[in-house]
């Protein structure tokens, strides 16, 4: 049976795969028949160091490293075998560096609009000039004043939950959290992404965060990457969570 860890994205925590979570656990029949072998074994939705349930701690000094090892821990302490490696935006460096480190590599790696810089780049040189020049210059104005930097609630809705209702985004919004502007900082080396396993790479077609020829150049440079496409804002574990949960399902 297969085994799922799923990594959440910037500003966010394991409580952004919390739809995902429940679709991949659900039993297939109802009632589900006691004979019946599914084939999903573990789902665990992690949080990364200072995110999420961890939070309390320096967000925005975390390591990359930090997140790596983080990521190769919960695999061992899960005991996590045949394993689907999932990881959402700014997350698909981490778990590629991560899938490297397991003594047995996850049987595929999938990156849901994964920010996959150029070598010896960091992550926020993707991202377009004005989103750059804001993140930079709200980066320095909240370290001057030892503050933490969060997501705007305007580039909430109109770039990661574009298209979404209202009513449904108010729901998560509070759940937001700091940014690691230390990992989105820090330069990513080719050997970085390097991995020993399938990668499938989802380009959400709605994404402004990200938009979607942008993700095809990021997916392009990992070697024999599965393409995938889906309609979906940025915030796809959320709002397109069964689409998400059915291809996951597919690698089972």
């Amino acid at each position: 049976m297969t085994d799922y860890l799923l990594v959440h994205g910037a500003g966010q925590g394991a409580w952004s795969w919390g739809r995902v979570w429940g679709y991949l656990t659900a039993p297939v029949e109802h009632p589900p028949r006691l004979a019946s072998r599914p084939k999903v074994n573990k789902v665990f939705p992690m949080d990364l160091p200072s995110h999420g349930a961890d939070a309390g701690g320096d967000t925005a000094g975390v390591l990359p490293e930090e997140c790596v090892q983080a990521i190769v821990r919960v695999v061992e302490r899960q005991d996590m075998h045949d394993l689907v490696l999932v990881g959402h935006g700014f997350s698909a460096p981490l778990v590629l560096k991560a899938s490297a480190q397991l003594p047995v590599p996850p049987r595929r790696v999938v990156l849901v609009a994964g920010i996959v810089p150029g070598g010896g780049s960091n992550m926020i040189s993707v991202l377009s000039p004005n989103i750059r020049f804001c993140f930079n210059l709200s980066a320095g104005i909240t370290g001057v004043f030892g503050k933490e930097l969060r997501l705007p609630r305007p580039l909430i809705n109109r770039y990661l939950c574009n298209g979404v209702e209202p009513n449904e985004i108010v729901q998560s919004v509070g759940l937001y959290g700091p940014l690691a502007t230390r990992t989105l900082k820090t330069r990513v080396q080719r050997e970085d992404l390097e991995t020993p396993s399938p990668v499938t790479y989802v380009i959400l077609t709605q994404d402004k965060i990200l938009p979607p020829p942008m993700q095809r150049r990021m997916a392009e440079r990992i070697p024999d990457v599965e393409l995938v496409e889906l309609d979906a804002c940025h915030q796809a574990p959320l709002y397109r969570a069964r689409e998400i949960a059915d291809l996951l399902l597919s690698y089972a």
